[in-house]
């Protein structure tokens, strides 16, 4: 007892030890990684196994990039010491990579062995969706709609060329082409099952029923657009059957009883006029209780909200409309015009609204303002098809229009505008500008035009004060890629997806080679994330079967955490089905134009 006595007091006088229980003595114990097996839900995903290391006191999951050597590229770190395996979304994940734990503590590291993910794993983790009854033409995937759990699923086939009507049509018949149909899918245990063919009450050639759809964050609420629809009357649930006024358009509003489908509405403007285009876009708040709708074709000279409906003198200036459900009726609530309505200016061309639906923005491609900014109105309309948006708050009854939106780099045919996207609160609006030419990156040179129609995205943030927080451009910029053609926002407004459906890498899945441009107008998909106030490229997205011509990414949805990502080729052209593997689809080209959906 006393030698125990004089060693503790020689330590607090020679060296002021002291002794800490938590203190770890030894380097982490070596270990393996032993298995990478991917998750087929509706969040895409891999789950990582390793053996425990003694003394560890976390892991970090590291990804073994190509340039990088043996160095770690973090995908996850500080891993609870107590964890042995961990899930990681697709979008994470590299092609054909290399992936390794590293076991930390304050003593030292330990490295696992390796394990590689091949293409093929990474392609059989990607979602393949085909109509089960699949045509030539179709061009299935030409509009998409995801619920916010991730789970529903609606896409347009605007070309399809079924007669029936309702939820009983016959898909083998093709006698009434381009009339247009909607495939709802639900995930169900593990992968993606057709629920319901939806066609029109009024079904008619050349329609083109399913060239927009719009699905409530529920999921109970479906809408869909056919802006070549033709019939004369106004309102709601009016005659269907007259076909005198030639592309006036119609909305179809389907409502969910259990897994079943029915119309719970025939949607026309107050104003109904011939080549209108009502229901060219679409967007639905939450609970599906209000509904914007985007005519791009209405001619109407009147400004701001409920305006003189009958004056149309300004062919093709747009017009939206905002309806509202009480039940199972439906009512129109405002007739929308922008605050300069001119000539061709496309006001209605995309919409977008908030969860809540207390804001929502609508596009104007065709805008030809020469002013830049927010809110800089200018008489000057020398930049013809420069494009602008409308941001309105609608909080008590009558919408008013907050911000008028012009580029930060404001250039005659960029069509600013012919996409759009809010966040969950509206506090975060995305911008599409497809012909946009700048041969630049991120945050770049914005007035060098030398890759026409590249295309380019720009990010708004209310954080403090309406402003352009972002201006986006594709890590592998190219003339006539068309960046920007379509593009989601998630929930929080902190994760974009860009749609560049003329992209031309021949490479598939996620992150490949982006710089070969040997497979003409396959398309791409961008993933951009906001960290630390800073707007960065996070993931370079192709199809499962990349092949030339088949505009991936023409279209596409985020769920409403970002977890699940849809997209649309709308010319693929497999002769495949649902779920079907892909791996000899590129060789399979007798559908041409069929389309296909992929789900990351």
């Amino acid at each position: 007892m006393v030698s125990l006595f004089r060693t503790f007091l020689l330590c607090i006088l020679l060296v002021g030890c002291h002794h800490d229980s938590n203190e770890t003595s030894s380097v982490p114990t070596a270990f393996n990684l032993t298995s990478i097996e991917p998750i087929k839900g509706a969040v895409k995903s891999f789950d990582f196994q390793w053996q425990e290391s003694e003394f560890a006191d976390s892991y970090t999951l590291c990804q073994k990039a190509v340039l990088v050597s043996n160095e770690c590229e973090p995908i996850l770190e500080n891993i609870a010491a107590s964890a042995t395996s961990v899930t990681i979304a697709l979008e994470k994940i590299l092609n054909d990579d290399t992936f390794f734990i590293l076991a930390k503590n304050s003593v030292g590291t330990a490295k696992s062995s390796e394990l590689t993910i091949s293409p093929d794993l990474i392609q059989s983790s990607i979602g393949f969706i085909k109509p089960q009854i699949n045509d030539s033409l179709d061009a299935f995937g030409q509009s998409i709609a995801i619920s916010e759990d991730g789970l529903t699923l609606a896409v347009g086939a605007l070309n399809e060329s079924s007669s029936g009507t309702g939820l009983t049509a016959d898909p083998k018949d093709n006698s009434a082409k381009s009339s247009g149909a909607v495939y709802i899918f639900q995930y169900l245990n593990g992968n993606w099952a057709q629920n319901t063919f939806l066609k029109a009450s009024n079904t008619g050639a050349g329609d083109q029923f399913g060239h927009s759809v719009a699905i409530s964050g529920n999921g109970q609420i479906l809408a869909v657009g056919a802006l070549q629809e033709s019939s004369n009357t106004r309102g709601i649930n009016g005659n269907e059957a007259d076909n005198s006024n030639p592309l006036s358009g119609a909305v179809y509003v389907f409502q969910r009883q259990g897994s079943t489908w029915r119309q719970n509405a025939y949607l026309k403007a107050s104003n109904n006029d011939a080549l209108d285009a009502f229901g060219f876009s679409l967007s639905l708040n939450f609970d599906g209780t209000l509904l914007l709708v985007g005519a791009p074709g209405e001619a109407g000279k009147s400004t701001g909200i409920d305006g003189d409906a009958n004056d149309n003198s300004a062919s093709y200036s747009g017009a939206s409309y905002l309806f509202e459900r009480n039940g199972e009726s439906w009512t129109q609530l405002h007739y929308i015009k922008a605050s300069n309505p001119d000539v061709n200016d496309s006001f209605g061309y995309d919409v977008s609204m908030s969860r809540d639906g207390t804001k929502f923005a609508i596009g104007a491609p065709g805008e030809a303002s020469a002013s830049m900014g927010i809110n800089n109105v200018q008489s000057d309309n020398s930049k013809v098809d420069s494009g602008a948006v409308y941001v309105f708050s609608h909080t008590t009854g009558v919408p008013k229009q907050e911000f008028y939106v012009k580029a930060s780099n404001t250039d005659q045919n960029d069509q600013f505008g012919f996409s759009v996207t809010l966040n969950n609160d509206g506090s975060v609006m995305g911008v599409g500008a497809y012909k946009e030419a700048a041969d630049t990156t991120v945050n770049g040179d914005q007035l060098n035009n030398s890759a026409l129609d590249a295309g380019a995205v720009y990010v708004f943030s209310e954080d403090s004060g309406f402003k352009q927080e972002a201006y986006l451009k594709a890590s592998n910029v190219n003339a006539s890629d068309r960046f920007g053609y379509d593009i989601n926002l998630d929930a929080s407004g902190d994760l974009l997806a860009v749609g560049s459906p003329h992209e031309s890498s021949s490479t598939s899945g996620v992150q490949g080679d982006e710089l070969l441009n040997d497979a003409p107008l396959s398309g791409a998909v961008y993933l951009f994330k906001k960290e630390a106030n800073e707007w960065q490229q996070e993931n370079y997205i192709k199809a499962t079967n990349t092949d030339a011509g088949d505009n991936f990414g023409q279209s596409l949805a985020l769920s409403g955490a970002g977890e699940s990502l849809a997209v649309g080729a709308t010319k693929e052209s497999s002769d495949v089905t649902l779920n079907s593997s892909q791996t000899n689809a590129p060789l399979d080209n007798t559908l041409p134009s069929s389309g296909a959906v992929y789900s990351y």
